[in-house]
């Protein structure tokens, strides 16, 4: 999706539609900022948010992601090529939350690892060593839940009995047993336990 494209195009129709910047983020319940780096291309409206925008400014979902009104003739065509466009950016935007997620676990687990080093060669008092590896450990327990988050939200997860592919709720993801990135999990299409990789496309 062109981002430049699909700006000029939202402050085409805005004006069409005799708004200034501020009344369209007042009725959006966003700031005049958010509508002036969608309008220069430097971000996309929130998908939570796009269907209202569409309805202020007189289009369709599919009009906002192509930049254009779309004829009758080329909906469908336009649509599908939008949907693989998003579903691409998805997949893009899940890879980069999973290398965050190999990053951080990495150095909040170095960080531990140099805390519990330091305690255990350098000369100190027994409690400050019991400090320095409690200190070791803020950044992984800081860490935790959001790391679980990204591993539920980012991606699916594919059953290995009936081959379903889905997004786990977050306390499944907290009480599975898991080896690397592959979860025991019951599957809510075919309701069996099983060891279900992590996949990062639903088609």
């Amino acid at each position: 999706m062109d981002q430049e494209k699909i700006g000029k195009f939202i402050a085409e129709r805005r004006k069409l539609q005799t708004l200034t910047q501020m009344q369209l983020a007042e009725r959006l319940g966003v700031s005049d900022r958010a509508v002036s780096k969608w309008e220069r291309g430097k971000c996309m409206p929130d998908v939570s948010i796009m269907q209202e925008l569409c309805r202020e400014l007189g289009i369709s979902v599919n009009d906002l992601l192509c930049g254009e009104v779309v004829s009758v003739e080329n909906y469908n065509e336009k649509m599908e090529k939008n949907l693989m466009e998003m579903a691409e950016q998805k997949e893009r935007a899940d890879k980069m939350l999973l290398l965050l997620e190999i990053f951080v676990g990495v150095l909040c687990t170095v960080i531990l690892v140099a805390a519990s080093l330091v305690a255990s060669y350098v000369q100190m008092e027994e409690w400050q060593r019991v400090l320095v590896v409690v200190v070791g450990m803020i950044p992984l327990l800081i860490a935790f839940p959001f790391l679980l988050k990204i591993e539920q939200t980012a991606g699916y997860y594919q059953c290995s009995a009936c081959g379903h592919k889905y997004v786990p709720t977050f306390k499944a993801i907290n009480l599975s047993m898991h080896m690397g990135r592959t979860r025991y999990m019951r599957c809510p299409n075919c309701g069996k336990k099983s060891w279900q990789k992590k996949v990062l496309r639903r088609d």
